[in-house]
């Protein structure tokens, strides 16, 4: 009777609803009003109805198979969407992009920077930094050549000092960094020191013959070039004569007489060397073909520096041949040509040399000058 309670109540229903199906599928009752198994007889109808409705299972449903942890996971993996993103891509590139920046970091060859340092003044306080690439900062500095005289280097790079001479040097420098293994390298780093800036001269410029076209060249040694002279403030030229910048004084000499003035120079280096120097000329009166010696002085030279001085004289009759006598600088010699005599040479001797000049004209004419002083640095 419970099984058929659900079936009938069901029937109820139905006909309630005025619903009437046809229930002639069904076999029909036997006389006695019995119907196999699973199914009940309907008297009305006279036909065997299922016990819990029409083809339906009066049992249970069972409940829906529970997929194995196996199924899950798949499950989970298939349909988490963001989390198979995050799985799948954020995973392998956060692993790349972490493997590729250590790479980097450790792996990148270690070299030294060949345009770390600038240049340098000789005797003069210097200051500049070696730098490394690559490899695991920080970096160790050390010299394995013994550096230039007035100059030394710490740990971290710093090159300090005032170096004791001019020249073209090239560091011995190895780094080290802190990568494991530990990387290093060594190479020559180049760093140009300058010779310090002086104002060569002459000191006493050649002279002037008075009312005549005039000129002269000023020369300075050392620095960076290219130089630029000036007169100092409060100076000035005799009347008729100007400075260049190139060091040249031209011009028309006024009468017979003596002047001074400072003479700066500026290098072309930052911060710039500057050297000043008295110096001194004089305007003389001459005429007819008598021969006389301009040149007064010559200019200071250097040790390794080209050295170059035109000689000067007047009246006279061309060619002129000129020669020099006394303790006479290594290095330095007396160059006769078309334009007249020129001293010309490398010193290679520092020291004060006193020479006396002397010039001869075609006719025979000898003149000696002072006694000059030559001094090489």
């Amino acid at each position: 009777m419970k099984r058929l309670l659900p079936g009938v109540l069901a029937l109820l229903c139905v006909v309630a609803c005025t619903f009437a199906p046809d229930l002639s599928r069904y076999a029909a009752c036997d006389t006695q009003g019995g119907c196999p198994t699973g199914f009940t007889c309907l008297a009305s109808e006279s036909r065997c109805l299922p016990d819990c409705g029409e083809l339906d299972s009066c049992e249970a449903p069972d409940p829906p198979p529970v997929p194995d942890a196996g199924d899950a996971g798949e499950d989970a993996g298939d349909d988490a969407g963001p989390g198979e993103d995050a799985g799948v891509d954020a995973g392998p590139d956060a692993g790349v992009d972490a493997g590729t920046q250590e790479e980097t970091d450790a792996g990148t060859p270690l070299a030294l920077d060949p345009d770390a340092l600038g240049t340098a003044q000789e005797g003069r306080a210097y200051s500049g930094r070696l730098r490394a690439m690559g490899g695991t900062p920080p970096y160790t500095f050390t010299a394995t050549v013994a550096l230039p005289a007035g100059l030394t280097l710490d740990g971290e790079g710093q090159l300090t000092g005032a170096p004791a001479a001019s020249g073209d040097f090239f560091l011995s420098i190895n780094v080290t960094d802190r990568s494991t293994p530990q990387q290093q390298s060594s190479g020559s780093i180049p760093l140009r020191v300058y010779s310090k800036l002086h104002l060569a001269g002459p000191g006493k410029l050649v002279d002037a013959v008075q009312n005549k076209p005039y000129s002269e060249s000023l020369s300075a040694i050392g620095g960076k070039t290219p130089h630029r002279f000036t007169l100092a403030s409060g100076s000035t030229l005799p009347t008729g004569l100007q400075l260049s910048e190139d060091g040249k004084v031209t011009g028309t000499s006024g009468p017979a007489g003596s002047a001074s003035f400072t003479v700066e120079v500026t290098d072309s280096d930052s911060p710039p060397q500057v050297s000043t120097r008295l110096v001194s000329m004089r305007a003389v009166s001459a005429g007819g073909f008598n021969l006389i010696v301009l040149t007064q002085g010559v200019p200071d030279g250097r040790v390794g520096s080209t050295y170059s001085y035109a000689l000067r004289s007047y009246g006279g009759t061309p060619p002129f041949s000129w020669s020099w006598t006394g303790a006479v600088p290594p290095g330095i010699s007396v160059v006769n040509g078309a334009e007249g005599g020129v001293l010309s040479g490398t010193p290679s001797q520092a020291g004060t040399y006193t020479v006396t000049l002397t010039v001869s004209d075609s006719l025979i004419q000898t003149v000696n000058s002072d006694t000059l002083t030559l001094k090489v640095e």
